[in-house]
């Protein structure tokens, strides 16, 4: 009876203390990595206190938790949220998903700093030895400003992807498209042809080196990394421009500059005419975008 009972407890404290050791590893392990992701967050923004970074979640999940998030960069781009919350699976460090952003916004070189409001906002980065192998951001609307002298900006649905290629990794795939986009302030010789509402923005092509440019856009100029645009698409009000092809870049002086072309024709009332069909070109220099022969747009410096 004796050893029956012996027996009998002996097969249970085994299984129970190899799942002891095996859930007292998993904490060392997990609480290593999160000691590690504070680390690198406190070294990529070197400015923010270490106590606003939190890594939360054990054991499902890491939650990385700013608080007071400021990322500005040397070209004068301002993001801030009061709380920013990324999170990843324990068993997958290269995949981090956005949970939320509190209070987000969003400051553009010369401009005032802007509230963000977005709908069904999702974003993700993946990694791959420390370097950018996919970004994807997607949106059903998104907001920046109020109604006030600082301008509004407003979009429908939009996606944003960079994609590293798995040749060669300092190449990124670059893809943007946005419908429904309004912005405030307008220069008045397009919008007074157009309308301040663009119904459609695509623009997609190769970044050589792509990550260069994440990191720096001095370095990426230095380095003379160009965007080679393979597609674009615009559609404001009654212009339609499709099949377009071109280049950007920025100068030693750090303007942008490079040229789309495509065709472009009238369609008033939604109906192409073919006698206002025609080759169009947008050109990027001295930092103005120009389109039809008016100035676009005032195009920020890549960086001072």
């Amino acid at each position: 009876m004796s050893e029956t009972r012996s027996g009998s407890l002996g097969g249970l404290i085994i299984p129970l203390a190899l799942g002891g050791l095996v859930l007292a590893g998993y904490y060392v392990y997990w609480t290593q990595t999160a000691q590690k992701i504070q680390m690198y967050v406190a070294q990529a923004l070197p400015a923010l206190p270490q106590e606003s970074v939190k890594v939360t979640g054990f054991p499902y999940r890491f939650e990385a938790r700013i608080t007071g998030l400021q990322v500005q960069t040397g070209t004068g781009f301002v993001f801030e949220a009061s709380r920013f919350v990324a999170v990843a699976s324990p068993f997958n460090l290269n995949l981090w998903a956005l949970e939320g952003a509190l209070e987000p916004k969003l400051k553009l070189p010369g401009g005032p700093m802007r509230p963000l409001k977005a709908t069904d906002l999702k974003a993700s980065l993946r990694l791959k030895e420390g370097q950018l192998a996919r970004f994807s951001l997607t949106f059903q609307g998104l907001q920046a400003g109020t109604a006030d002298p600082s301008g509004l900006w407003r979009t429908g649905a939009g996606a944003l992807h960079l994609i590293a290629d798995p040749k060669d990794t300092s190449r990124l795939a670059f893809a943007l498209d946005l419908s429904a986009v309004e912005l405030s302030a307008l220069p008045e010789g397009p919008a007074a042809i157009l309308g301040n509402k663009i119904d459609h923005v695509r623009f997609t092509g190769p970044i050589s080196q792509g990550q260069t440019l994440l990191k720096s856009t001095k370095a990426w100029a230095q380095a003379q990394g160009e965007f080679t645009i393979m597609a674009a698409q615009i559609a404001w009000g009654p212009l339609s421009f499709d099949a377009g092809t071109g280049r950007l870049k920025v100068t030693p002086e750090g303007q942008w500059q490079g040229e789309i072309r495509g065709q472009g024709a009238l369609k008033p009332n939604g109906m192409a005419i073919a006698a206002l069909s025609a080759p169009i070109e947008i050109s990027i220099e001295n930092g103005q975008a120009r389109l039809l022969g008016f100035s676009a747009a005032r195009v920020p410096r890549a960086y001072d």
